[in-house]
């Protein structure tokens, strides 16, 4: 009846924890951590009452975080009450010090001592938490099921109920004499037997003085008791608690046990003798109440002081203090511990010993004999953890499509862990850089071999290495970035240099599958092949500039897809453990290299570099590169004194393999560029051009050689208005614009700090600067383009080409335009017998503020002429169709009024000043 009681009892709080769960994560998008905060302190109290198992289940079911959940009920501060009637402040004893930051084995035998300290400072005793708790409440359990062994005594009460030739109830409590009283049946002593023969003895005697009537025998009211909870409790005093009260109930009565009370001594006496001893260890680690007995009225539980205390860190399941007795061993206290991590290092712990009057450390080795020796309070047990490096693997790291650990075995090379170039290489992977980095054993030091990636994996000898354990393999992505990507990519089909097309054509062997699958938006399969390599190389070069037009907007991959793998970002901590490394001559083993090549800058030095494989690291040359010559800067250091020396190499030799050059650490290489080099050039052509485009120019080129190759202009074309830009003239004038806004905007801040009669609000000042600020600079270049088409070969009227410049040609245009300060500004249609002062006439006029002393005429072409006034016309300045009319504004205009006035005021004090002057 009992066992059924407490197992549905279980269930109902497994299944409210579940409930609870369930909604937790159902109704929350955070992590597991937040579902934990979501629980009461009730909650979670209950859920640590589950077994272990049921714990596990729920956590995985509900993909909450166990150590979490636990954790965070210790966390919370302040005491709650729990539905025990029991207010709590626990704190798990499993709670470990934090994770150092350094390891055990690079500390210093001061610094070991130190957090061996501090973390036996940390540790808290085992098991204490468990029973505390301020009882809210005296009153004696009533409602818990009866065990068959219950001694029936005086106090308590029987439910008898007959059924059969006769149906009655009776409650029956147990007199001072011990008996109980039943119509019919007189007097039946039941005192002093066990619940069990009580149910026997009644049902038996009923059925035999009672014929034709049976009965069946239940449990009322059980009798309170006192008990005396003594010794180091935290409430020690005198309890009534019901009879069936255990030593471990009691204890929980009483608060608890004290932090200097003994665990594992607990006492209890009936009369004087001592009844048991209970070990509550054994309640805690194991589930064993077998000493948990039954208390009767008047019994004492007496709770001693606590035995020597030992501390276990590091590895082990439950970090605490253990309290320990005579002759128990290190093996006892780490299964105290719940045993050791998978991670523990058992053969190297550290025992910390008081030991006259000192405090001494010795190495143990938990595997072996070491293990039985007896403990002693006081004693500190470390085990270590072992580190996360892999001792006999090959790590793989870098642009690979499975990185990760790889098993050893003799005789492995790269081919055996990069085993297929379309299987364990990204799109993005440099197919002629790669690296071993290795650590010698007897130095540690870091040692660096360099391999091309594809030529390992087709099993060439020379560059599929032998692997050692521990070794490393580096992969590099060919792109520091995506726009490096795509750049690299357009550079490679523009360019006309044979060394290009052959990297052009691995290039597109490379790409042509994952190039036209984004292309056209699916997977395209190797049938495409033939058609790819078919290709024109213009047409492609037209498709791949509308592809990366729009994957600069469409591309879904992250900028990290292409950097995360760089040379930049794999390199720094190679680079930084061989600059703190010396070889024997003193030298680093690095080397630099600068020039025509892609990715330029500092490498590590491999044991078989050369000056071939610089050049693969450095992501092979440029177009640019000049092959005749190379040279290398070399620091020799000698009898303590560094000299410089120059080592000239052909380049052109090394790339046939002809010769080679081996590297010595700090040299620097230097790979010089083609004479008089330039790439090629773009420059724009728009307008009423034959064939309008963007045309790729060599050096040098005029604007009249590739006007003809365009085919020339069109019948349409308005040669007088062609507009000429060039990017060098652009930023210029956006310079000088900056500078002039900057310039006025200090002007303007003296004039309002020193002129008190300026009557411009400080809001249009800041409106002027601001509108002057987001002009944009055209960069227009004034040319006659009907002199340029003209003119010979040699003529200095035709213009060199540089990157950037656009030309456009408008339509014939045959209207004059008028602007300013005139009445109706407008355009006017083109009349050759109309001078200037007509088209001013039609006009309307000048305003009254108009300037005509400052007209002017913007022509076709962009050139500003000024009309030139005799004594015999005015404004003689013929007018061509295209021309802009401009008349500004007479910055100096004065009304009539303020003319007479300040006219009055000056006539006056002149007056005053020849009546002064007469007087002397």
């Amino acid at each position: 009846m009992l066992s059924l009681t407490m197992r549905f009892k279980q269930l109902i709080k497994t299944v409210s924890i579940s409930l609870f769960f369930a909604f937790v994560v159902a109704s929350s998008s955070y992590l597991p951590t937040v579902y934990a905060q979501q629980l009461s302190q009730d909650q979670i109290e209950q859920f640590k009452q589950l077994p272990r198992a049921q714990q596990e289940a729920l956590a995985r079911q509900y993909g909450v975080d166990l150590d979490t959940v636990l954790s965070n009920g210790s966390s919370r501060q302040g005491q709650q009450k729990t539905s025990t009637g029991v207010e709590t402040s626990r704190r798990s004893s499993a709670d470990s010090p934090g994770n150092p930051n350094r390891p055990m084995n690079e500390l210093t035998p001061a610094e070991l001592s130190a957090r061996l300290s501090a973390e036996n400072e940390e540790l808290q005793p085992f098991g204490y938490d468990v029973l505390k708790g301020k009882p809210s409440t005296f009153s004696p359990l009533s409602n818990a099921p009866v065990p068959n062994d219950y001694l029936i005594g005086i106090g308590d009460t029987l439910r008898v109920q007959l059924y059969g030739k006769e149906s009655a109830s009776y409650t029956l409590p147990v007199d001072r004499e011990g008996y109980i009283s039943l119509t019919d049946l007189g007097p039946i002593q039941v005192a002093g037997l066990r619940y069990s023969e009580v149910q026997e003895l009644i049902k038996a005697t009923v059925q035999e003085r009672m014929i034709g009537v049976q009965a069946a025998v239940s449990m009322g009211d059980i009798r309170s008791m006192q008990v005396f909870v003594i010794g180091e409790a935290e409430l020690p005093g005198a309890y009534t608690v019901s009879s069936l009260t255990t030593v471990s109930q009691a204890l929980v009565q009483a608060g608890g046990i004290s932090e200097i009370g003994s665990l594992r001594n607990i006492q209890v006496k009936r009369n004087g003798k001592l009844v048991t001893e209970f070990d509550l260890y054994d309640l805690l680690m194991r589930g064993d109440n077998s000493n948990d007995v039954t208390l009767r009225a008047g019994d004492v539980v007496f709770i001693p002081a606590r035995k020597p205390l030992v501390s276990v860190s590091g590895a082990v399941v439950r970090p605490a203090k253990y309290e320990v007795s005579e002759g128990e061993t290190l093996a006892d206290v780490i299964d105290f511990a719940g045993g050791l991590k998978a991670t523990a290092y058992a053969s190297s712990a550290q025992l910390l010993r008081y030991r006259n009057g000192q405090r001494s450390v010795q190495t143990v080795d938990l595997h072996s004999e070491e293990r039985s020796q007896p403990i002693q309070g006081g004693d500190h047990l470390n085990i270590g953890a072992i580190g996360d490096d892999i001792s006999d693997g090959i790590m793989l790291v870098g642009a690979a499509a499975l990185p990760g650990y790889y098993q050893y075995s003799d005789g492995m090379t790269i081919n055996d862990v990069l085993t297929d170039v379309n299987t364990s290489l990204l799109p993005i992977t440099d197919h002629h850089y790669g690296l071993i980095v290795r650590k010698k054993p007897s130095t540690q030091k870091v040692e660096v071999l360099q391999f091309d990636v594809v030529d390992a994996i087709n099993g060439a000898t020379d560059e599929n290495l032998a692997l050692q354990p521990q070794d490393k393999l580096v992969l590099f992505s060919r792109y520091e970035s995506a726009q490096a990507e795509r750049s690299q990519l357009k550079t490679l089909l523009r360019s006309e240099d044979e060394r290009a097309r052959e990297e052009r054509e691995k290039v597109i062997d490379a790409y042509r599958q994952q190039f036209f699958s984004r292309l056209v938006g699916k997977d395209v399969s190797v049938d495409l092949d033939d058609d790819i390599r078919s290709l024109d190389i213009n047409q492609l070069e037209s498709d791949v500039r509308s592809f990366f037009d729009k994957a600069d907007n469409n591309d879904q991959r992250p900028e990290s897809y292409y950097s995360r793998y760089s040379r930049h970002h794999l390199l720094q901590p190679i680079i930084y453990e061989l600059r703190n490394q010396y070889s024997e001559t003193g030298s680093l083993s690095l080397f630099y290299i600068d020039g025509e090549v892609r990715y330029a800058g500092v490498y590590p030095l491999p044991s078989n570099g050369s000056v071939a494989t610089a050049i693969d690291a450095a992501g092979g040359l440029r177009e640019s590169a000049y092959l005749q010559r190379g040279e290398i800067t070399r620091t020799v250091i000698s009898a303590g004194e560094a000299t410089t020396d120059y080592v000239r190499f052909n380049l052109g030799e090394i790339l046939s393999g002809e010769e080679d050059v081996k590297l010595s650490g700090r040299d620097q290489i230097n790979i010089l560029k083609i004479p008089s080099w330039q790439n090629t050039i773009q420059v724009t052509l728009g307008g009423e051009v034959q064939f309008p485009g963007t045309y790729n120019v060599r050096r040098g080129e005029t604007l009249q050689q590739l006007v003809k190759r365009a085919g020339g202009l069109t019948e349409y074309a308005f040669v007088r208005g062609a507009v000429f830009t060039r990017a060098d003239l652009r930023r210029t004038e956006q310079r000088q614009i900056e500078a002039l806004t900057q310039q006025l905007r200090r002007e303007m801040a003296s004039n309002i700090l020193t002129d008190q009669s300026t009557n411009i609000a400080y809001s249009d000042l800041q409106q002027l600067l601001d509108d002057m600020a987001n002009i944009e600079a055209v960069g227009r270049l004034i040319i006659d383009l009907e002199d340029v088409l003209a003119s010979s070969s040699a003529a200095t009227d035709d213009i060199q080409l540089k990157d950037g410049d656009a030309l456009y040609v408008p339509t014939v245009k045959d209207t004059v335009s008028i602007i300013g300060e005139v009445q109706l500004a407008s355009s006017y249609r083109y009349d050759p017998n109309l001078g200037l002062q007509d088209y001013l006439e039609r006009a309307g006029g000048l305003r009254q503020k108009g300037d005509d002393e400052r007209i002017y005429v913007i022509r076709a072409n962009g050139s500003i002429e000024v009309p030139k006034s005799t004594w015999f016309s005015a404004n003689n300045l013929a007018i061509r169709p295209g021309d802009t009319i401009v008349v500004p504004l007479d910055s100096q205009y004065m009304s009539n009024m303020e003319l007479w006035s300040t006219s009055t005021q000056i006539i006056y004090q002149v007056g005053v000043a020849l009546a002064a002057l007469s007087n002397l």
